[in-house]
């Protein structure tokens, strides 16, 4: 199947994938949130030891993303529909999530007095990371528990990063997408270069830490999949050879990126399978399992301490899937339609408007 065959709604389950790779986020944190124990291993680290669950699971969501925002912006051609709708969908369970971790789950969870919570200025945890400067800490909440000392919600971190990309595609469609698409393989090809290379040009400022610097890489697998969706085909020999090659390379310096595309490649295998086909889900709830997993994981380590890791992995994606469904169905879905409606009304009242 050609990924342009792949990239139809009806063709793939991408949906379901998502929720996996969030649960899986949750997965890999269970052991540093939880505190470690003879009895659990990382599934992923099981058997690729320089990794974890966690990490790959949000490579694989940005390599998600940028295949699915190309596509939708090679389909659209519009910049506005591309910032409305990825403003709509990105900002309000964000800020569902802000609203209610300072006002419910802080002044539950503080150490403090109410009144010293709210006087020691809460808020800037909701503006912080509403502008994607990652921000931790509220007053007195979480200081006891096992991992960095007062962390409410340690995922937020990635979406400061996913909106850089959004931002450098949109700039790079601007600048390139009017002369021809293939043109975007320039800066992709820059990217995944800069990215094998032993010190890095673009991406220095990310350092050395692989589960930062390979954020870029992953969401221009997306992009290159996405612009080249008639010339590149999905199967299991592709999967196969990807792997391969993944462990030919395995023990050097280029090990991690080789097995993120191979990852990439087994995704998109699975999830255009007729198995999965059959199960997709009614909503696609990834996004509110992402964000709240991590904050849910400090508070059952709060109120239950040392519990099994199997126990305490249980309850919070339990409480987490819970907590993203109400966000995807009454956050997420209606200010996405909010934005489609946005966009409609934009286009009836500035017919000139791209």
């Amino acid at each position: 199947m050609k990924i342009s065959d792949f990239l139809k709604r009806e063709n793939n389950n991408l949906d379901l994938i998502r929720i996996v790779l969030a649960c899986l986020v949750i997965v890999g944190h269970s052991r540093v949130l939880n505190g470690p124990s003879p009895s659990w291993v990382d599934p992923i680290s099981l058997l690729f030891p320089f990794t974890y669950s966690g990490a790959i699971a949000v490579k694989l969501f940005f390599f998600i993303s940028g295949m699915v925002v190309t596509n939708s912006y090679l389909n659209n051609r519009s910049p506005t529909h591309f910032i409305i709708s990825r403003f709509f969908r990105l900002m309000f369970p964000l800020l569902f999530l802000l609203l209610i971790t300072v006002f419910v789950f802080g002044p539950v969870l503080t150490n403090l007095s109410i009144n010293e919570y709210f006087t020691s200025n809460p808020f800037k945890y909701i503006w912080n990371n509403l502008i994607f400067n990652t921000y931790y800490e509220l007053p007195g909440v979480f200081q006891y528990n096992l991992y960095a000392l007062g962390a409410v919600n340690g995922s937020l971190w990635s979406l400061r990063y996913e909106v850089e990309c959004y931002i450098f595609l949109l700039g790079a469609f601007l600048i390139l997408f009017n002369k021809s698409k293939y043109l975007l393989n320039i800066p992709i090809a820059l990217i995944i270069i800069d990215t094998l290379l032993p010190e890095r040009i673009i991406l220095k400022d990310l350092g050395g830490n692989p589960d930062l610097y390979l954020l870029p890489a992953s969401f221009a697998f997306g992009v290159l999949f996405a612009v080249n969706a008639e010339k590149i085909k999905t199967n299991l020999w592709i999967v196969i050879a990807a792997f391969v090659i993944f462990y030919l390379f395995n023990n050097t310096d280029y090990t991690q990126l080789i097995f993120v595309f191979a990852c990439c490649n087994l995704i998109i295998y699975l999830a255009q399978t007729p198995f999965m086909l059959k199960l997709k889900p009614t909503y696609d709830f990834s996004y509110g399992v992402y964000l709240w997993g991590f904050l849910i994981q400090q508070t059952t380590y709060h109120y239950l301490a040392h519990i099994s890791i199997g126990l305490h992995c249980l309850i919070s994606l339990t409480a987490s899937i819970v907590m993203g469904l109400i966000s995807s169905i009454f956050i997420e879905k209606p200010f996405i339609n909010l934005g489609k409606q946005t966009i409609r009304v934009l286009k009836e009242r500035f017919p000139s408007l791209k």
